[in-house]
């Protein structure tokens, strides 16, 4: 919880370095449940307690390590940002359906073009990723065949998906 500056300075003068230092050391839940409440709180400070209202402090919601939050007039949210072996991985494979969906784009392939794809990564986690997520990856793009090798008389498309370098080969099957 901060004091309004422009608002408290004229105000508390000489007094808003001490208001700002007792702020620091206040509990800001329960300053904030007194102002919902009784729409003040009284600060004690060295040369005099001082009435705050709702619009005297500025209420900034800081999340702790490993969480995200943000708060709206009527509400906060808080989400987990940590990052675990299964998020990852479905990263990857979202990344890699991004990654055939444009060489189809770029192939000029039609909506019901079923297709070939061939994955050679130097990256062990994108191929697990790959693997976990096959039907994710095949239903997506229309893939009949998802090989963990190059595809002969295919030219590869180089990417930098996951850690390292990708060969990406796609071929069309049916149209």
């Amino acid at each position: 919880m901060l004091p309004d500056l422009k608002r408290l300075g004229p105000r508390l003068g000489k007094q808003l370095p001490e208001l700002k230092k007792a702020l620091a050391g206040a509990d800001g839940s329960q300053l904030l449940a007194t102002i919902e409440t009784e729409h003040a709180v009284t600060i004690d400070l060295p040369s005099g307690p001082v009435v705050l209202d709702g619009q005297d402090l500025q209420v900034r919601l800081q999340a702790k390590e490993g969480w995200a939050a943000a708060q709206g007039a009527t509400c906060v949210v808080v989400l987990a940002t940590e990052l675990d072996d299964l998020l990852v991985a479905e990263g990857l494979a979202r990344e890699l359906v991004h990654a055939i969906q444009t060489a189809r784009k770029d192939m000029s392939c039609e909506y019901t073009d079923r297709i070939e794809v061939g994955l050679v990564s130097e990256d062990a986690g994108l191929r697990a990723a790959a693997e976990r997520f096959a039907t994710y990856v095949q239903r997506e793009t229309l893939t009949v065949q998802l090989a963990f090798e190059a595809l002969p008389g295919v030219e590869p498309i180089e990417l930098k998906l996951g850690k390292g370098t990708t060969q990406l080969y796609v071929r069309v099957v049916s149209k």
